[in-house]
């Protein structure tokens, strides 16, 4: 059994954990909050541009636009975003499961993988996977600006035909402690089917396919921003639980140690004291 010195010590070393883990969730609250904000508040422009595109979809065809093109799939582009940082739970886990079972199920295909996040690439970059590209440290502070580049190169790799098909996997905010992980399509773009059947008569100038075009690649590269709020909103969440379950479990293990601290340094005492009355008996 270890001895009341070493226990207290462990004791002191736990509690600096508790005090980690517990600034962590507090930091991931505070971040989650902001980045659901700033995700609620992208939520309705990006609506509005999903509800054009499915008004334009009857108008939409391949030469308006070459984010329309449909092509038999020999090279699928397969988009996967996880985190730059750990400690978040199954959050990243989720993601690279989800990625595994997409390779396999298109074995027949060549899947090439465009991974946004640190962990992301570290996963596949031991699986010895195709990565196309890779964008790291883009979640420190998620900026528009890396969201454009991104969305700008998998359409340009649509376009040439380095891909034929684009599909993204990403974990999405259900609730303060719940994500989804979802996969969707981007490329080529399908437009949403409307559930009202009547479609707005719209006056299009200059003219139809420079209007199509610039609203599907607006409209592409806003969904992947939005990609990247949810991703990041949904990280934050899954720190924040899992940190939070790191500091209850941290106070429990505390709790127990200090009842072996007790019973150590009773066990001591009382080993003294036999000491000291064996003693006095010796003299007597």
């Amino acid at each position: 059994m270890a001895t009341a010195r070493e226990i207290k010590r462990r004791i002191a070393s736990v509690k600096n954990t508790q005090k980690i883990t517990r600034a962590m969730e507090m930091v991931a609250s505070v971040k989650m909050r902001k980045a659901r904000q700033q995700m609620l508040n992208a939520r309705p422009y990006a609506e509005k541009l999903f509800e054009i595109a499915g008004h334009l979809r009857s108008s939409m065809t391949a030469k308006l636009s070459p984010l329309l093109a449909s092509r038999t799939p020999r090279k699928i582009n397969l988009v996967v975003v996880t985190s730059d940082k750990g400690l978040c739970g199954g959050f990243n886990a989720y993601v690279c499961r989800k990625a595994v079972e997409f390779i396999r199920e298109h074995g027949t295909v060549e899947v090439l993988l465009t991974v946004i996040g640190k962990k992301g690439y570290q996963f596949f970059s031991r699986r010895q996977t195709a990565i196309l590209d890779s964008y790291p440290d883009v979640f420190v502070k998620p900026k528009y600006s890396d969201a454009a580049q991104a969305a700008g190169k998998v359409m340009n790799d649509f376009i040439s035909g380095t891909s034929d098909e684009t599909w993204v996997i990403y974990n999405e905010l259900v609730g303060t402690a719940s994500q989804r992980t979802v996969l969707r399509k981007l490329l080529p773009v399908e437009p949403p089917q409307m559930e009202h059947k009547t479609t707005p008569e719209y006056i299009i100038e200059p003219d139809e396919s420079a209007v199509v075009d610039v609203v599907l690649r607006k409209y592409q590269l806003f969904q992947m921003w939005r990609i990247f709020l949810e991703s990041f909103a949904a990280e934050q969440a899954s720190r924040m639980t899992a940190m939070h379950g790191a500091t209850k479990n941290a106070g429990e293990l505390i709790t127990k140690l200090t009842l072996f601290y007790n019973k150590a340094r009773q066990g001591a005492i009382t080993k003294e004291l036999l000491e000291i009355v064996s003693g006095a008996e010796a003299l007597q």
